[in-house]
């Protein structure tokens, strides 16, 4: 009978122990995790650990001190559920850690370039362009671009002078063929009427560049205000493979001290001279297609100021991002159809948007008589409901990893990962109510020149208005120095 005794307390000392080496482990895999990830305060952890500490003593008795068996079951079951919660907490911040460093700038991105023809001609591959005229810009990448179609094909090389030049050599029937980064397709095709419906895509190929990244700043992001610039290109695919036009320029303005941010919009038209350009000014959408350096220099110039960091995002950030959250509602004081989305017609009042109404929502304009103005003012609605959605304790526990994975690919940062853990870590700490303003700059419509597009060609564009620029700025440095 001892014998029988004995045997069944050494079998239920094992089974403790087997239990207690998995929860443990368990245990070092979630803590090392959450300390990879630095986003809890110091008192925080002291109160996690504290309760992990008197969870691990009570489980301790209930194994090895108390021997009744129903209590050492309850222990192994409590064991259990504890391994569980650590692993699934090792996974959400896994994914966490994941996602922030896949924002990250790389020192190389690519950039897409297509090779364009007109469709009513019997080009349909590269190899039919042999010796035939191909036109192409003389830009940075000239030197990669030349390369990969030597690669291919023996051709008549023209270069041009501007886009614009070489869309209408190509509609004219000077040359055969042009080769122009996706961007500058994408703004042809806007600007030149028939252009997309006359032509035709037989190849294409991408470049490898170097990626912009700001000098490395000591800001202390729990303390000092700072200025991010988030950019929303007119692209579909990975965010670090695509430029485009700057279709949405926002500067966020946050002071953490006094938790006090402005929402700058500048109008995607605002006619601007481009930074490094000299004669013809441009639409400060069209910096986007030379790079986000383009675009980040320019508004520094535009308001006097340093940027500190920038947000890139894409089509695809806000399409993913808001069918994962399971859409979002928006108030409209105009009823109209949307011109990106024909199936949808928005009334007066709160509208539910899918991913798809929600990105042709944030670039309507043509449906507003104050046109642009409105748009940039339709983009901080969106961005605030999805802010107040993802936020929403319900979305941000039940769709956690779902949001996550929805934007990889489709969002980049040069702000590093320990800046934005460090920034999150004093939000957690502080729980603070934020003040969020919004403000827009004004001007009147034009037609006139654009670098990008030529001295021969007018563009609508907005001359901005000047008390507006000066009223930003001011505002600006009220909140950086705010204290």
């Amino acid at each position: 009978m001892r014998s029988a005794r004995r045997r069944k307390l050494k079998t239920f000392m094992i089974i403790s122990m087997i239990f207690a080496v998995i929860s443990l482990i368990s245990l070092g895999v979630f803590s090392f995790v959450l300390l990879s990830v630095d986003v809890l305060p110091t008192k925080y952890l002291i109160i996690i650990y504290s309760v992990i500490l008197i969870i691990y003593f009570l489980l301790f008795l209930a194994s090895f001190k108390v021997k009744k068996k129903p209590v050492k079951i309850m222990s192994y079951i409590m064991s259990t559920l504890l391994s569980i919660v650590f692993i699934v907490g090792a996974i959400y911040l896994n994914n966490t850690n994941d996602f922030l460093k896949n924002t990250q700038v790389k020192d190389y991105d690519t950039v897409a370039y297509s090779v364009v023809t007109l469709k009513d001609n019997k080009y349909s591959k590269i190899d039919n362009l042999k010796n035939k005229t191909i036109s192409y810009l003389k830009d940075d990448n000239i030197d990669e671009v030349k390369k990969d179609l030597e690669s291919k094909i023996k051709y008549e090389e023209k270069i041009g002078e501007n886009s614009n030049d070489l869309a209408n050599d190509l509609m004219d029937k000077k040359i055969d063929a042009i080769t122009l980064e996706d961007g500058y397709l994408a703004m042809l095709s806007e600007e030149i009427p028939d252009f997309e419906s006359k032509t035709k895509v037989i190849y294409t190929f991408k470049v490898k560049i170097k990626t912009h990244k700001e000098e490395e700043k000591k800001i202390d992001v729990q303390n000092d205000a700072f200025i991010v610039y988030i950019s929303g290109i007119d692209q579909y695919g990975s965010v670090k493979s695509v430029r485009g036009r700057s279709d949405v320029n926002q500067l966020a303005i946050i002071n953490p001290t006094t938790h006090h941010i402005l929402l700058l919009n500048t109008p995607r038209d605002y006619y601007v001279q481009l930074a490094g350009t000299t004669g013809l000014k441009d639409k400060l959408t069209h910096a986007g297609i030379y790079g986000i350096d383009k675009s980040i220099k320019t508004l520094e110039n535009l308001y006097d100021i340093d940027i500190s960091y920038y947000f890139r995002v894409n089509f695809n950030s806000l399409i993913k991002l808001v069918d994962t959250i399971g859409g979002i509602e928006v108030y409209s004081d105009t009823a109209l159809t949307l011109l990106h989305d024909r199936s949808y017609h928005v009334k007066v009042g709160m509208n539910k948007l899918n991913g798809k109404q929600a990105l042709a929502y944030s670039r309507e304009r043509y449906g507003y008589a104050s046109g642009d103005r409105h748009r940039g003012q339709n983009q901080q609605d969106v961005m605030k409901a999805i802010i107040s959605k993802v936020t929403s304790s319900k979305v941000i526990i039940s769709k956690y990893n779902s949001i996550l994975n929805s934007m990889k690919g489709s969002f980049q940062t040069d702000m590093p990962t320990k800046t934005i853990t460090s920034f999150i870590k004093k939000q957690v700490d502080e729980m603070p109510s934020w003040k969020i303003d919004t403000f827009a700059v004004d001007g009147t419509g034009s037609k006139q020149p654009t670098y990008s597009m030529g001295s021969k060609t007018k563009l609508y564009v907005m001359i901005p208005k000047e008390s507006t620029i000066k009223t930003a700025k001011q505002k600006i440095k009220e909140i950086m120095e705010e204290n």
